[in-house]
């Protein structure tokens, strides 16, 4: 049985004709290629994307005002992808359906999904390949979280006796039968839930880059690229600011063991980047996949006798950080003290607040707050499983003459963290380098 390759393509593939003729080019290169899930056009220097821009519509529309220049402009940006493509496509005709759309009052939802549903139906034109709408197709619980056990049977059972399709990415199904679109930025979803309704063998997503990168490019000057990594590593990645795809997607993934293909349609031959439940067995990777990092870091040190035999101290210093919306990016605890490290703009804001709440909650003998922080992580799978991996790291530190402030080993041995000043940031991430990827 042959290959099955789900392509996605976001808003800067879709943002004008040549992006979409190259995305075209993608998809008639590999006759694996069998499905398309396509985005809206994306904002450009000259415009913002169409989605921003039906949502604009409805904004207007609800509050009494015109929005026919805002209308104008999602026609003129068709406009040039039709006539770019040199396709027969009504696009007058789909204008006018959106207008008595927007006017008989159709749900938010409704209007933001007319972006991704005509881009889909003109991409359908131009190559030939049947559009299959994403609603009935793709669903979603109450909760508006997707309901992956009824998307993989329906749009299992239709896309398999399809040989293509072009499908619009962003919205669905909800329970209630109408349509509803997914949170921004997590149209990858879409693209993940076709893949695992048709078994695929991979999951491709398209965009301007693919190129991730082993370090901090403001540090290290041209770094080595990352051509393979886990999704465990992954989801590291993620936490450390490198988004390569949302958690939900590499959870979905990861569980019916698809990879992820992450490449560039500007560099279609170029390999790009594999992400897999395991490294390819002829995988040259080293065991360091990146380092990465930032700083500006607060860290709030909490002091009180016996605070260990204090079963109740930690649910309630976390709820005072909860109640005023503040995420703790790592905690370190000791027998008699307890350090939570934090970003430091948002700390800032209510800082005597939190101090306040913690001193009359906690009755603490001492807190502490301890400013210019940076948190390097290094990240590879297994990593904290290899004997001298922590000499080498605390060997080149001093090397450069950097002393750790701290250093926490994640409990999946994937990730080493450690804090240094904000001064040392450059010289720590430049030892590192050299010793775990370079050396």
């Amino acid at each position: 049985m042959s290959r099955v390759i789900v392509a996605r393509f976001g808003g800067d593939e879709a943002s004008n004709s040549q992006e979409i003729i190259k995305a075209a080019n993608v998809l008639m290169s590999d006759p694996s290629r069998r499905y398309a899930v396509i985005s809206a056009p994306g904002s450009t220097p000259e415009s913002v994307g169409v989605t921003d821009m039906l949502y604009l519509c409805h904004s207007r529309f609800v509050s009494h005002e015109n929005y026919d220049d805002i209308l104008t402009k999602i026609y003129e940006r068709f406009r040039e992808i039709v006539t770019g493509l040199g396709i027969n496509f009504n696009l007058k005709a789909e204008i006018e359906s959106l207008k008595r759309d927007i006017d008989m009052g159709m749900s938010l939802d409704y209007i933001a999904s007319r972006g991704e549903y005509i881009t889909a139906r003109i991409v359908s034109e131009y190559i030939g390949w049947p559009f299959v709408d994403a609603f009935g197709l793709i669903f979603f619980n109450k909760d508006g979280t997707p309901d992956k056990e009824k998307t993989f049977s329906v749009a299992g059972q239709r896309l398999k006796s399809m040989i293509h399709a072009v499908i619009p990415s962003f919205y669905g199904t909800a329970d209630n039968g109408d349509i509803h679109t997914f949170v921004r930025g997590d149209c990858d979803s879409a693209g993940a839930l076709i893949a695992c309704s048709v078994g695929a063998d991979v999951y491709e997503k398209w965009s301007e880059s693919a190129k991730v990168f082993s370090a901090d490019t403001s540090v290290i000057p041209n770094p080595e690229v990352i051509r393979n990594i886990t999704y465990a590593e992954a989801l590291e990645l993620n936490y450390t600011g490198i988004n390569l795809v949302t958690d939900n997607v590499i959870l979905m993934l990861n569980t019916v063991g698809i990879p992820m293909r992450i490449a560039s349609t500007h560099t279609p031959d170029d390999e790009g980047m594999l992400i897999s439940s395991a490294l390819p067995e002829n995988s040259q990777r080293k065991l360091t996949a990146c380092i990465s990092g930032s700083r500006n870091y607060t860290t709030v040190h909490i002091r009180k006798y016996g605070l260990n035999k204090d079963y109740a101290f930690n649910e309630k210093l976390f709820a005072i950080f909860a109640r005023q919306r503040i995420p703790c990016q790592l905690s370190l605890s000791g027998i008699h003290q307890m350090s939570v490290i934090l970003k430091a703009p948002v700390f800032d804001i209510r800082r005597n607040l939190i101090i306040g709440e913690i001193q009359n909650e906690l009755s603490p003998e001492s807190v502490t707050v301890e400013k210019g922080l940076s948190v390097i992580v290094i990240i590879g799978e297994g990593m904290g499983t290899v004997k001298g991996t922590f000499r080498r790291i605390f060997d080149a530190l001093v090397k450069a003459g950097v002393k750790a402030k701290m250093i926490e080993q994640g409990a999946d041995q994937q990730n080493i963290l450690i804090g240094v000043s904000d001064a040392d940031y450059d010289s720590s991430v430049k030892a590192l380098y050299d010793e775990l990827i370079l050396s």
